[in-house]
């Protein structure tokens, strides 16, 4: 039992950590929380889901990151640039209102109903390790999702474009003296985070299932996720997620009847003992 729950924290916290991490980066070079960015996995697990039909599972993982990149590119020029001298509560309102019109077309075109996606052949079917039998998809998403994780914390620390994102994220205006392109930075990092949710969007489409309603459910676990981590630490939103997905799915277990209330205690819980998230601080950490 407690091995299981373990796993599938595991697999809940895969998906987390690849859109906290997304919402994270954004809010620690831009100082604004994307309220969009469940619409922009919800539209990664329908593209998936449109791509796997014609071409598969694995092209679907390929392309719908390309894609999504090139949506954040979009998201970039025509809002974010746009409005940066604005009130942060002014930007958040409109990538919320963004977010909401991109759901409501999704929905235009794909109607109300929930919609499933096969794994691939070579995912299905189980394994048993140590007497525990488990489904190789989900292993393949924990798999997945820790290790671009690995790789984010790897691209941050040792390569010199990681640097300056950690740079402009602790302090933009000595950034841009020492020669920092700030604006290139955060082209960068939107492309780099809509497509993390577009992977996610697509290896949600086996696992849980494509629905009108995911956006909604992810943002709010998402939100959850970067305060309890502390808004803008990458380190702290991997840790939040870890957390989350074993008090959800515990609770699940041992709480039905309170599953949909155990994150929000959670939430209360940790800011009681850390206001500021149990993060260091902002994309450094």
């Amino acid at each position: 039992m407690i091995a299981l729950l373990i796993a599938n924290s595991l697999a809940l916290a895969s998906l987390l950590i690849m859109l906290s991490s997304g919402l994270a980066l954004i809010y620690g070079l831009r100082d604004v929380i994307n309220f969009g960015h469940g619409a922009i996995y919800m539209l990664g697990a329908y593209l998936g889901y449109t791509i796997a039909l014609v071409g598969g599972f694995w092209l679907a993982l390929l392309l719908v990151p390309i894609l999504l990149a090139i949506v954040g590119i979009a998201f970039e020029y025509l809002a974010l640039r746009p409005l940066q001298r604005r009130s942060h509560i002014e930007v958040a309102l409109v990538t919320l209102g963004l977010g909401i019109i991109l759901g409501q077309i999704i929905i235009y075109f794909y109607g109300g109903e929930a919609r499933s996606v096969d794994a691939p052949k070579i995912l299905s079917g189980s394994v048993t390790i140590l007497h525990l039998s488990y489904p190789v998809y989900r292993l393949f998403l924990i798999v997945t999702g820790l290790g671009s994780c690995a790789l984010l914390a790897l691209w941050l620390r040792w390569t010199a474009s990681g640097l300056y994102v950690r740079a402009v994220s602790q302090d933009p205006s000595v950034a841009r003296m020492m020669g920092i392109n700030a604006d290139r930075l955060s082209l960068l990092v939107t492309s780099l985070s809509t497509a993390f949710a577009g992977i996610a969007g697509v290896l949600a489409g086996p696992y849980l299932s494509v629905d009108p309603g995911m956006d909604v459910v992810m943002i709010v676990n998402c939100l959850i996720i970067v305060v309890i981590g502390g808004t803008g630490s990458i380190g702290g939103a991997i840790i939040a997620a870890l957390l989350f997905g074993f008090v959800q799915v515990a609770g699940s277990v041992f709480l039905p009847n309170l599953a949909a209330l155990v994150p929000y205690i959670l939430l209360m819980v940790v800011l009681l003992i850390a206001p500021g998230g149990i993060g260091r601080g902002r994309v450094l950490s």
